[in-house]
């Protein structure tokens, strides 16, 4: 016969295998993604369902609060994917892309180191923009032959691009919206951040340049490197000034300020596009290679949203290059450029379901005992831990926000002292892993492929490297008291 002590501990039973079948989850859907028998994008939905059934949470629960709110949860993330999309598919359209990279070839000389370093620095720039495998194709098929066409081999070229579009990822502004929505980081946090963190990584592109090419006479090059960003860090640690430390009054009078300057802009450049309209012009203006760099100016110098500093960065385009089919051809990159960001949108919702999931008490309060044992908290084992644990984000593994670990960002995050601005600064450390060096990427397959090499070869390349800037981020985390 039933009784109330015996149910008592049947459901404490229950909750204490909890972690165990979770943890079994995961591993399933790690082998799974791993024999490429399933795609993350279906993975993480399946996955956060079937946790929220062993994690025993009411049937009615998994239908609102998990499918349909966690659908939406990162509505801004990719509402905003959606913008930068439009930008993205616009500089395809009007060629930016591909006249910045050959007019930068053409002057920087045919000294291997320097060009190495400046193709790198482009492809960096355009990826703060661009996303996706078709940008990578189009980027990589200029930019890789003449790597090589100046003696840099295949390996190192892929390795340079690679870091090139792990750089450009950091400063790509709709990426940082998931970590504004997920963690709620304030986006000056971000800033402080990612701005020194890639001072610190073009620092591991020097020195990997330097130590691939092998010329001696490369060392004054490596030598000033290392100056300017020890000079660039100094500068950022002296003169940041966070948002929140600016008066409310003083910030909305730079705010509208900036945006009157913008407006001047644009009306500027309406006469300059009235005026091509009328001559026909066809030719890519100089003014247009400057279209990646607006949004990045607007965010990281007027503190705009990224939102608007996209549509603003996609106003300056549209006018830069005006022809008189823009509106078509607008009109066809808003399509299109939505089109292709598709698959990333639904791995967000993907995403979004699997946070519902774990985050729910029935799951997270059976979880986060372990958690809490597992994820280290003080300064010294944060970096030490996380430094062991950098491998785990390959293969979409648990420190993958792109695959199992973002469903254990909130868990971290509620069931320990760690908060989102320590979690991000992790998540972005080990990330230079994952998005360098994982030979599951798409790219890392493309790119291994044009070379006539594998995925494993570029891994080995730059595995060292990408774990360096893992510690130096983290290592940076700590000292901006991220953890304390």
């Amino acid at each position: 016969m039933l009784t109330l002590t015996s149910i008592k501990r049947d459901h404490e039973s229950m909750t204490e295998l909890v972690p165990i079948v979770v943890i079994l989850l995961f591993l399933l859907m790690t082998a799974l993604m791993y024999t490429r028998r399933i795609s993350a994008l279906l993975a993480l939905p399946v996955m956060a369902i079937l946790i929220a059934i062993a994690g025993g949470i009411p049937q009615n629960e998994i239908l609102t609060d998990v499918i349909t709110k966690g659908s939406l949860k990162l509505h801004a993330a990719y509402t905003t994917t959606i913008f930068g999309a439009v930008l993205a598919e616009l500089m395809n359209r009007y060629g930016i892309a591909k006249a910045l990279v050959r007019w930068v070839a053409e002057f920087s000389g045919d000294n291997p180191y320097v060009l190495g370093l400046v193709l790198t620095g482009v492809t960096a720039l355009l990826f703060s923009t661009l996303g996706g495998l078709g940008a990578v194709i189009m980027v990589g098929s200029i930019v890789l032959p003449v790597m090589l066409s100046i003696g840099i081999s295949s390996a190192t070229a892929g390795g340079l691009f690679l870091f090139g579009i792990s750089i450009g990822g950091m400063f790509n502004l709709a990426n940082w919206q998931l970590y504004k929505d997920v963690l709620s980081v304030a986006q000056d946090e971000l800033i402080k951040f990612v701005v020194p963190f890639a001072f610190l990584i073009g620092m591991a592109v020097f020195i990997f340049l330097f130590v691939e090419l092998k010329k001696a006479r490369n060392l004054v090059y490596l030598i000033g490197g290392g100056l300017f960003s020890a000079g660039a860090l100094y500068y950022l640690h002296e003169n940041f000034r966070p948002v929140a430390q600016v008066a409310g009054a003083e910030q909305t009078f730079e705010l509208a300020q900036s945006f009157d300057r913008v407006c001047i802009l644009i009306g500027v450049l309406a006469i300059y596009a009235i005026k091509r309209h009328f001559k026909g012009g066809l030719e890519l203006p100089p003014i247009a290679m400057l279209t990646p760099l607006v949004p990045l100016l607007l965010v990281l110098s007027f503190k705009w949203e990224i939102i608007p500093a996209f549509l603003a960065a996609i106003t300056f385009g549209v006018l830069a290059t005006w022809r008189k089919d823009s509106i078509n051809q607008l009109t066809r990159a808003i399509i299109d450029g939505t089109q292709t960001v598709i698959p990333a949108i639904i791995l967000m919702i993907g995403i979004g379901m699997l946070i519902a999931s774990v985050s729910h008490p029935k799951v997270a309060g059976a979880i986060a005992p372990l958690v809490a044992q597992v994820i280290p908290t003080t300064p010294f084992m944060y970096v030490i831990g996380f430094t062991l644990m950098t491998p785990l984000a390959l293969y979409r593994g648990p420190l993958s926000l792109w695959g199992m670990g973002s469903g254990l960002l909130k868990v971290i995050q509620n069931s320990t002292q760690l908060g989102g601005q320590a979690i991000m600064g992790m998540l972005m450390s080990v990330g230079q892993v994952q998005g360098i060096c994982d030979p599951t990427n798409t790219h890392n397959i493309w790119i291994a492929t044009y070379l006539g090499t594998d995925t494993h070869t570029l891994l080995k390349k730059t595995i060292f490297y990408a774990w360096g800037c893992a510690i130096a981020g983290l290592i940076l985390s700590c000292f901006f008291g991220f953890v304390k």
